[in-house]
């Protein structure tokens, strides 16, 4: 008889497993950050600017100072000093606004912080907030959607000579897409309760990477990170607008520390579509040229997104397109527009969504222009050898075999010297089921011996 040591552990794969977050979610006991509450706790909301680009000339508080229930109404002049941020690509201590607030006069952006109200209930918070008299030195914002890039393009990936090909090809299109400004507005606002007890921050957050948000708020505090804890029990999404931290929660903190009471700070709907990011302004130009039975000669994709005055946000819209078809002559190139905005951020497939759509777009007009199914067009494209995308590899072949609608594709994967072919299909444009096969050969595609396989597709 088996021991209790070496018996086996009940099985996980095929098997139902319990959500233990579930029961809590559906009867409402899952305490997201804005419940949290915690005995002599105050609340503040902030004063956005009414222009996008001007300077504060005046900030009157005295009558939001008189009103009941207000415990400060603070500013540039009387918050405690918060910190810019180093500048980390590492994603260690990473941040997408690195401005912190009340930093000076200058309004970069329409809704950017100047000011916080600070009172014993929300109510109270959001009079006085209302109350506070701001007056601007305003200029004429540039809120452009014509995105002219500053200074020259920077090459992200080329190969072969795009301009030579495509001058001589018989076949071409030169297009330009744009993809406009898109928010995350999940349904749980952005909030943060931060708790100060002297030496240490405890801060209820809603972020998707407690870790660099607590090395971030470290660094605008001015504080160990071993003094900060940052706690999120549950998210309410996030869509990638909750992965980095944003001035709101700095000011929670600074308020709470100035205060020494716990501070909640939730933001309002409108606040969600300008100050914690968004999927940026997209312009993108494609010209892929061809020979008359569909063979791609050249395939140039340059873009340009909007980004804020102060911060370099590139949205990576030619991540996919060195990888897609095989095609001898390829540059991608990007560029940034500086606006009078709010910092844009990730969101849902950052570049390479708006970067697909546009290069898609294009190779469905060049198969129109040469009279081609588009979807055979990419199939010739893509079953090609690809000796032009380092490590990965992507072929399409159909096999018509199978139901109308099923399309097989092989992938490979040059790994140390050994292809694997990975065959999967997908029913129209829905879910795919995933059959993996792994055939070895030798380290030359043309070597490879693919091995039928059946799959079977969603219904």
């Amino acid at each position: 008889m088996a021991s209790a040591e070496n018996a086996l552990p009940p099985p996980i794969i095929g098997a139902a497993v319990p959500r233990i977050d579930g029961p809590l979610k559906v009867s409402g006991n899952a305490k997201y950050t804005a419940d949290f509450y915690f005995p002599e706790m105050v609340y503040a909301v902030p004063v956005c600017s009414t222009v996008a680009k001007g300077r504060i000339t005046r900030l009157d508080t005295s009558d939001a100072e008189k009103m009941p229930g207000v415990v400060a109404i603070l500013h540039r002049e009387n918050i405690g000093r918060l910190y810019r941020s180093a500048r980390d690509l590492t994603f260690s201590a990473y941040l997408d606004e690195r401005r912190p607030p009340f930093e000076d006069d200058v309004i970069y952006y329409n809704g950017q912080y100047v000011a916080l109200a600070v009172a014993e209930t929300f109510e109270q918070a959001q009079a006085a907030a209302a109350a506070v008299q701001v007056v601007y030195s305003a200029e004429k914002p540039d809120l452009s959607n014509n995105l002219e890039p500053e200074g020259k393009l920077k090459i992200e990936s080329i190969r072969g000579d795009t301009e030579a090909a495509f001058a001589t090809a018989p076949v071409k299109i030169d297009e330009t897409y744009v993809t406009p400004v898109e928010t995350h507005n999940p349904m749980e606002l952005h909030a943060s309760v931060s708790i100060w007890d002297g030496s240490k921050f405890t801060l209820y957050e809603t972020t998707q990477g407690v870790v660099n948000h607590r090395a971030v708020m470290a660094q605008v505090l001015g504080v160990p990170k071993e003094n900060v804890q940052v706690i999120s029990l549950f998210l309410g999404s996030g869509f990638g607008g909750k992965l980095f931290p944003w001035p709101h929660s700095a000011l929670a903190a600074a308020a709470s520390r100035d205060l020494y009471r716990p501070v909640k700070l939730v933001i309002s709907r409108s606040m969600m579509f300008s100050n914690v990011g968004h999927r940026p302004l997209t312009q993108q130009r494609v010209r892929l040229a061809a020979t008359p039975d569909g063979k791609l000669v050249s395939f140039q994709h340059d873009y340009v997104n909007h980004t804020s005055i102060l911060d370099n946000y590139e949205e990576n819209c030619g991540e996919a397109t060195p990888y897609l078809y095989s095609v001898p002559n390829l540059r991608v190139s990007s560029g940034l527009a500086r606006r009078n905005v709010g910092t844009p951020t990730a969101m849902r497939g950052p570049g390479a969504v708006p970067g697909l759509f546009a290069t898609e777009s294009a190779m469905d007009e060049l198969a129109i222009k040469l009279n081609m199914d588009p979807v055979e067009f990419r199939f010739e494209e893509s079953w090609r050898p690809q000796r032009f995308c380092g490590l990965a590899s992507y072929r399409l072949r159909s096999d018509w075999s199978r139901p109308k609608g099923d399309y097989v594709m092989w992938m490979e994967r040059l790994c140390d010297g050994t292809w694997i072919s990975c065959p999967s299909v997908s029913r129209g444009l829905g879910g795919m089921n995933h059959l993996l096969h792994i055939t070895t050969a030798s380290t030359t595609p043309k070597h490879l011996q693919f091995k039928e396989v059946e799959a079977a597709t969603s219904q």
